[in-house]
């Protein structure tokens, strides 16, 4: 909290996820109240003090703040309330944590995509349509709307910043999943009785992620490292060698914190990913990739971004390294598809694969250990070495974990080796 010095009760709330929001804490009837007058952004400091001051006369006057506002929504809710504005209602929840994704709040940067999707998709052609009122059919017209490019847009988003706005399939759907979810969220607070989205039959997704194949490791390897000697920006040079031997998922390299590294236990010990905290383990391999990354001592991030003091977001020299190893269809997530296949094709089990990708797991044991288990180090070292290995174009060791199969298979048949 920080208060205002000169307007008692007037003050700012930092959230954990950055979100700043006005509020009023004053007293009625020797009650405390605490009063939400808005976001930080939303509102300049000025205009939330002119809030915050006709607050506290209403209430010198006996008009309870708060309870204003509660009945000033039963009264919108009761006549109706519009897509838009619940939509603010939704981001407003969202943002102290009451929408949840797979039982826990949504992350900070999915509320901003949310928003995004908001503003350019559902606002513009749903916004004006009362929530009850909302049918299938206006939810199948708004799929297709989206998809035929009626929202598309170029948006200033900064000084610098530009958003590119477009239709297609995977737009469609997402904006269609996310208006699913608000109004899972307005049925939820009974302002309707059923979910329009439910049923809608989503596009299909002819986008195909596939895996980096063992001479592609060393195309790429080799375009990286001529950006390298043209001066490229070394951190995303860097990030794109570790995606490749780790597997790990886009964000979770890009947002890597030093504090992260556990070189003792060989892992990452990840504070967010797409699953929750997590130790996921990486072979020696990437670990001795990590020690070739260059240090800014000034940034919490081992791969921080070229402006500023967040982390390496731009994909740019990613994708000038594919066109100079011509690697077209190749995206950032086909490494971690590399990196699967890689193990596949060592002869790992889904479940050893699974663990090093960081998908979720129920293990109770694994909760409390806090150590990597041994046996998908082992795994993970394997993979890293044969990917290293086709980076540098070099001959591959035949895989110990086939190696012991073929034995374990020849000594219970009595035949030798073929």
């Amino acid at each position: 909290m920080v208060w205002d010095a000169t307007t008692r009760g007037f003050g700012l709330r930092v959230n954990k996820d950055g979100t700043k929001t006005f509020v009023l804490k004053y007293f009625n009837e020797g009650k405390q109240r605490w009063l939400t007058l808005g976001k930080y952004g939303g509102l300049t400091v000025e205009q939330a003090k002119k809030l915050a001051l006709h607050s506290l006369g209403e209430a010198a006057l006996g008009e309870d703040p708060v309870d204003k506002k509660k009945r000033q929504k039963q009264e919108r809710n009761s006549k109706g309330v519009s897509l838009g504005e619940f939509c603010a209602d939704y981001m407003k929840d969202a943002h102290a944590g009451k929408v949840t994704y797979r039982g826990r709040p949504k992350k900070a940067s999915t509320l901003e995509v949310d928003r995004g999707r908001i503003d350019r998709h559902i606002a513009p052609l749903l916004g004006s349509k009362l929530v009850a009122e909302i049918t299938s059919d206006d939810v199948e017209s708004f799929k297709h709307a989206v998809r035929l490019g009626e929202t598309a847009a170029t948006v200033k988003t900064g000084p610098r910043g530009v958003a590119r706005v477009q239709g297609g399939d995977t737009a469609a759907n997402r904006a269609v999943g996310l208006l699913g979810s608000i109004m899972s969220y307005a049925v939820k607070l009974k302002l309707r009785g059923d979910n329009p989205v439910r049923g809608i039959e989503r596009i299909p997704d002819r986008r195909k992620t596939r895996a980096v194949l063992p001479e592609e490791y060393r195309s790429l390897e080799r375009a990286l490292s001529q950006l390298e000697a043209e001066a490229a920006n070394p951190w995303a040079i860097q990030a794109v060698r570790v995606l490749m031997l780790t597997g790990c998922r886009r964000a979770e390299i890009f947002g890597l914190r030093k504090s992260a590294i556990d070189r003792h236990h060989r892992c990452l010990r990840l504070d967010d990913t797409k699953t929750g905290q997590q130790i996921r383990v990486v072979g020696s391999a990437a670990l001795e990739e990590l020690e070739h990354v260059p240090v800014d001592a000034q940034s919490r991030f081992v791969f921080p971004a070229a402006r500023g003091t967040g982390h390496l977001v731009d994909v740019k020299v990613f994708r000038r390294a594919c066109e100079i190893a011509g690697l077209g269809d190749i995206t950032l997530h086909s490494l971690r598809h590399g990196f699967a296949s890689v193990a596949g094709e060592l002869g790992y089990a889904d479940a050893t694969i699974g663990v090093l990708l960081g998908h979720s797991a129920n293990s109770v044991t694994g909760r409390y250990t806090h150590i990597p288990d041994p046996a998908a180090q082992a795994a993970a070292d394997r993979v890293s070495s044969t990917i290293a290995l086709r980076m540098r174009g070099e001959e591959e060791v035949q895989s110990s974990v086939i190696e012991l199969a073929i034995a374990r298979s020849s000594s219970r048949s009595g035949g030798g080796l073929i």
